[in-house]
């Protein structure tokens, strides 16, 4: 069927209709990654871009500080790598697996090549790109205007509602992290919610 509706609402791939997904698929060579490996490192020159078909990965800055910041979590259906790839630089951020992934690595002329060939996938990655600067927009706004609990509430709904929660573990300092807030308040923000029901914890869950 032509419909995206195999692949998470808001991804790459689920952008792109059956006729561009199937040879976007065919791209680049098949890769595993475990869990914690290190997928693309930051630094290194844009070569490759990577399509996650299964599994998840944490998008993560090393600062001049010494801290390392996650970004973002990516999930199923998802591009990384595709900035450095565009833009003919080094990668800005490194990406880690989050557990077990599976993945098309897809060369820079593959890439490209493709997206000059095919209106409707370079369109997908304008529009992926577009609102990955909405949501980064959004953040900075609230991290001016909202306290610490509202923002590590709204991290949690957010990666609650692209499903990227399952088989993910996030640690409190990650969480933080993505929400803009200390882990002490991280900490008493989760409490908070827990107390009400709002959440449920693990270990790193």
């Amino acid at each position: 069927a032509d419909s995206p509706a195999n692949w998470p609402d808001g991804s790459f791939l689920g952008y792109v209709r059956e006729r561009v997904r199937s040879p976007l698929l065919e791209l680049g060579r098949s890769v595993t990654y475990r869990p914690r490996q290190v997928v693309l490192r930051q630094g290194e020159e844009g070569q490759h871009a990577l399509l996650l078909l299964s599994g998840h990965v944490k998008v993560v800055v090393a600062t001049e500080f010494g801290a390392d910041v996650l970004l973002a979590v990516r999930g199923t259906g998802d591009l990384c790598g595709e900035m450095a790839v565009l833009e003919h630089r080094h990668r800005s951020a490194s990406v880690l697996a989050g557990g077990p992934v599976q993945a098309r690595l897809i060369t820079a002329a593959q890439f490209v090549g493709f997206l000059e060939r095919t209106p409707e996938a370079a369109l997908a990655v304008a529009r992926l790109v577009s609102e990955r600067l909405r949501w980064a927009n959004i953040r900075r706004a609230e991290f001016v205007a909202c306290p610490a609990p509202i923002r590590v509430a709204r991290v949690l709904l957010d990666i609650n509602s692209r499903r990227l929660s399952d088989g993910v573990p996030l640690s409190r300092s990650e969480i933080a992290s993505l929400a803009g807030a200390s882990l002490g308040a991280t900490e008493k923000a989760l409490r908070t919610m827990r107390e009400q029901e709002l959440v449920d914890r693990g270990y790193r869950r």
